[in-house]
């Protein structure tokens, strides 16, 4: 429903407007009736109508000066004049001012306003329809536009070949100044990605809602032009002129701080920079920009978002096999479920502060906490229920170590939870204790005899009360157990078929391959 006000210096002129006018019959809700100008100006302030009829010979400011007056702010409101004067030249000032009509008081009854005002109405609805089409329009070339312009980027970024001429070419044409001759690259990496889906719940919401925010807050930055690249990563490149009076690279680190701190208080999204060098040509810049994206791994060791020079930074440079450690840290979180240990912040803070010392690939260390959640999960009798490709997904968009830190302790929190809940259910704690045993013991032969001791029960008797519990007799646990542990160990980098023997208390190699053979039906070099 559209706005209408009305405003008269005569009252009965100005109740016949307000009372007997059957306004919303005509698709208007009148907000406003006033005796002069100066109130109609006042309410305009904090609601445009669409439709304003005015009588035309009030005092102190008449209805043309109204009209001027609100004109600029109420570009597309419609105007209809009251007048008592059947004068060519206000007619001719209202056609000047773009009125809609000029009626006569005379005249005026209840269906010649009607008349008017589906008439107003009718070509307010033509022109919002057309200004509908031109923004879709517009929408959709800006958008055509920068679909083109992320396509190049990413092309750019994956295949730096383009020639110098053309390179420079569509810089121009997205807004970059080549006359300016000096630009720096910057690479913008997002500080914790999965904080930014728990948000936005999509990936496509952050990449758009931090696209258009950048393109927003860059408007008044003619020398900045913004490259959208993933929903973690963008880049800028900053075009100057080179000269004594001023530093580049102060400009540059007051537009990144005011971007990054408008991230943070607008959208709560905290974002890492990259700054590159200056580069005098657009070779320069293709050089720069795959290794600034490199070297952005380099910002998963940061504590906290920051705003660093690439030279500054020193790169990742261990290439150190990271699962050399596996079992060491396979075996001391296995020991948190089993033990049913709450101190499972201790064991997690030790492995991330080994991880931050070593400054391992991120991949690898990602890979690593994956498997080792995957084992408990695929191995242990008491692991938790996870969502295994939930977990993958979400171990793989992190971007700094302390979120791996995070999410790797609140799975063992509800992973030594689980193995409580479990073990309270059992109807035989004696089945779980021996459990709980053989797997804190698979380095060593295991018998039958020291586990029934060790629980004050008849050898015959815990045998046949395992078997009832379990399904299964006590060897073939021991040797299931031992099993699933060798195929894991196996697939270890530098562990050999021998090595594994040795590491579950096996004494002859020839022995262990003829078990691991009866137990998966292939020796284990097929797992190797």
């Amino acid at each position: 429903m559209y706005r209408v006000i009305v405003v008269d210096d005569d009252v009965a002129v100005l109740e016949f407007l307000e009372k007997l006018i059957p306004w919303q019959e005509i698709g208007f809700e009148l907000t406003g009736a006033f005796t002069n100008a100066f109130d109609a100006i006042d309410h305009c302030g904090t609601a445009i109508p669409d439709l304003i009829v005015t009588d035309i010979g009030m005092p102190e400011m008449d209805g043309l000066e109204l009209i001027r007056k609100l004109r600029s702010e109420a570009q597309a409101t419609q105007f209809v004049i009251l007048s008592c004067h059947d004068e060519f030249h206000y007619a001719q000032q209202a056609v000047k001012l773009g009125v809609q009509d000029y009626i006569l008081k005379e005249t005026l009854s209840v269906e010649s306003i009607m008349g008017i005002a589906e008439q107003t109405k009718s070509k307010i609805d033509d022109s919002l329809r057309h200004r509908h089409e031109m923004e879709k329009l517009t929408d959709q070339a800006q958008k055509s536009k920068a679909v083109r312009k992320e396509k190049w980027f990413r092309n750019l970024m994956l295949n730096p070949v383009t020639e110098d001429g053309s390179m420079m070419e569509q810089l121009r044409e997205y807004g970059l100044n080549p006359n300016l001759g000096h630009y720096i690259p910057v690479l913008w990496r997002i500080h914790s990605f999965n904080a930014a889906i728990n948000r936005y719940e999509k990936e496509d919401i952050v990449k758009f809602i931090v696209e258009n925010a950048a393109e927003e807050l860059l408007c008044e930055e003619p020398d900045v032009v913004f490259f959208s690249y993933s929903a973690q990563e963008f880049c800028l490149i900053y075009a100057f002129k080179k000269d004594l009076a001023s530093n580049p690279y102060d400009k540059l680190v007051r537009v990144s701080r005011m971007l990054q701190q408008a991230f943070s208080k607008y959208l709560k999204l905290e974002f890492s920079a990259i700054v590159g060098e200056t580069a005098a040509n657009g070779a320069e810049i293709r050089r720069q920009l795959p290794d600034l994206l490199s070297n952005a791994d380099q910002f998963f060791y940061f504590d906290e978002p920051k705003i660093v020079r690439s030279k500054e930074i020193p790169p990742i440079t261990n290439q150190e096999d990271l699962f050399m450690h596996y079992f060491e840290y396979s075996e001391r979180l296995n020991r948190l479920l089993l033990e049913e240990n709450r101190n499972v912040e201790q064991v997690v803070d030790s492995f991330i502060q080994f991880i931050k010392s070593r400054r391992f690939q991120p991949s690898n260390v990602k890979q690593m906490v994956w498997k080792l959640a995957l084992d408990m999960q695929l191995k242990l009798i008491f692991s938790q229920e996870y969502a295994k490709e939930k977990a993958q997904q979400s171990i793989e968009r992190m971007l700094n170590v302390n979120e791996i830190r995070n999410w790797l302790l609140q799975f063992m929190k509800e992973a030594v939870l689980r193995a409580e809940q479990i073990s309270k259910k059992s109807k035989k704690t004696e089945i779980v204790d021996a459990q709980k045993y053989v797997m804190l013991h698979l380095d060593r032969k295991i018998t039958l005899e020291e586990v029934a001791d060790r629980l004050h029960l008849n050898p015959s008797y815990f045998s046949r009360l395992f078997k009832k519990e379990t399904g299964e007799n006590f060897i073939e646990f021991v040797t299931r157990m031992k099993m699933e542990k060798a195929k894991a160990l196996i697939g270890e980098s530098g562990n050999t078929v021998e090595k594994v023997a040795w590491m579950l208390g096996y004494d002859n190699k020839s022995y262990f391959i003829k078990v691991f053979k009866q137990h998966f039906g292939a020796s284990p070099s097929q797992f190797a």
